[in-house]
């Protein structure tokens, strides 16, 4: 998604600063891009008002957006099947869960 694209859709979030109506399908005019921030023109739908923002973007940890597991592939029914049996049996606090690894290692195909 390209960024005045995943702008607009995002607009749909806020209200415009005049009519307080939903910037849902307001116009989206990029001014600036620069490292960790853009300059964009805006204008609301339904008055037709403008105004300029600032936004600052965040960069993805991984290049192509993704962690690094989601670029593994889905989750097998093994996988599944592993943690349905570790949450049966758990019984302790939520931190203990988050240091929890499986202990099987991966198969090698």
């Amino acid at each position: 998604m390209n960024l005045i694209a995943l702008i607009k859709e995002r607009a749909k979030y806020y209200k415009c600063l005049a009519c307080s109506q939903a910037l849902a399908d307001c116009q989206v005019k990029l001014l600036n891009e620069a490292d960790g921030h853009c300059t964009v023109e805006v204008t609301c739908a339904n008055c037709g008002v403008s105004f300029v923002a600032v936004l600052l973007l965040k960069k993805a940890k991984h290049p192509d957006g993704l962690p690094k597991a989601a670029s593994e592939g889905p989750i097998s029914s093994d996988e599944m099947l592993d943690v349905h049996e570790f949450m049966k049996a758990f019984n302790g606090p939520i931190k203990e869960l988050v240091r929890w690894r499986p202990s099987r290692q991966p198969s090698s195909s």
